[in-house]
């Protein structure tokens, strides 16, 4: 016998055999493990494969370790395991898309890390690209743009009503958002945090940013808000522009007490609360590619709040060593 080859040769994946194997594969992690594949004759009506071509294909999967199966005979087969990885690359499936936050915050940065490091331990070709804003990174997978998104359980949650959310994995409380990480930003040479009446950036575009703001400085008492990009609350204060903003701690050139700036820990109830609601990352895959759904099952990422927590202890003994840091 010769050696068993990772993949087929291209040349075995004759037109028919190509289209059978990209069917099977598609629908083998549409159901996942424990549930029945179409039937041959669901096969031979979608994709003209005939019970000859779909065998083949079917121990092509088998030889790979890519998919087994039980077979029911004339009810077909229940799929028992699938590698997601090689059953993607087998089938030929394009890479994945994969849209993620702006990086700055330690949350994203290992976020980001992270999930790369899963995909690729699991075999699986993806592309990254960052975009600013979770609400256009919903659009972009309601449109199709992109295969998956990260966003906070706030803007999934706010985007509820207008996308399908079968396909959706929300990671620990936290992941987004840690404790601590929003505050709020003034300036260090005003004696505490304006109170009533002053002028606090907020952002429309940022359901995160739009519930955070309404919750710590509400307009009922008092509070004036100015439109602002959350990114830009940091050099808004410093021009003047508003008093203060709630804004998510990001590594920076100049740190912002150097800058003149004091960041204040979100410490009431409301606040609290508001955090509470939105801190968890998601994972959100488009709703018509079904095939992600074994993707967004395997993707574990169990000790991405370790991770997170030991960068940002890391991050604040750096911080803390830095000649003129205040003190703790």
């Amino acid at each position: 016998m010769g050696e068993r080859t990772n993949l087929p040769a291209p040349a075995a994946l004759q037109r028919p055999l190509h289209r059978a194997l990209r069917a099977i594969v598609v629908d083998a992690l549409r159901v996942g493990a424990g549930a029945p594949l179409p039937t041959n004759s669901h096969y031979l009506r979608t994709v003209g494969a005939s019970a000859g071509t779909i065998q083949r294909a079917m121990a092509v999967l088998a030889e790979q370790d890519a998919l087994t199966v039980t077979s029911r005979g004339a009810r077909g087969r229940i799929v028992d395991s699938v590698d997601v990885g090689r059953a993607w690359n087998i089938a030929g499936l394009a890479p994945l898309r994969l849209l993620l936050p702006p990086s700055g915050p330690i949350e994203i940065d290992v976020l980001a890390e992270s999930l790369a490091g899963e995909l690729t331990a699991l075999g699986l070709p993806h592309t990254i690209r960052h975009q600013r804003g979770g609400a256009r990174r919903i659009d972009a997978i309601a449109a199709g743009v992109v295969d998956l998104a990260v966003v906070s359980a706030g803007v999934l949650h706010a985007a509820a009503q207008r996308l399908d959310l079968a396909q959706t994995r929300v990671f620990a409380p936290g992941t987004y958002y840690a404790a601590g990480r929003l505050v709020s930003v003034s300036l260090a040479d005003v004696r505490g945090l304006p109170g009533p009446g002053a002028r606090v950036a907020i952002d429309p575009d940022s359901p995160d940013h739009v519930l955070l703001t309404e919750a710590a400085y509400p307009r009922a008492c008092g509070y004036r808000y100015v439109e602002c990009a959350f990114p830009e609350v940091p050099a808004a204060v410093l021009r003047r522009d508003v008093d203060l903003g709630i804004w998510h701690l990001s590594q920076t050139v100049i740190p912002l007490d150097l800058a003149g700036l004091r960041c204040t820990e979100l410490d009431t109830p409301e606040a609290l609360g508001a955090w509470r609601s939105l801190s968890a990352a998601a994972l959100v895959g488009f709703p018509q590619r079904r095939e992600l759904a074994s993707v967004l099952a395997a993707v574990r990422l169990q000790a991405l709040a370790e991770a997170q927590q030991h960068r940002i202890r890391e991050e604040e003994a750096l911080a803390a060593s830095r000649p003129g840091a205040p003190a703790g």
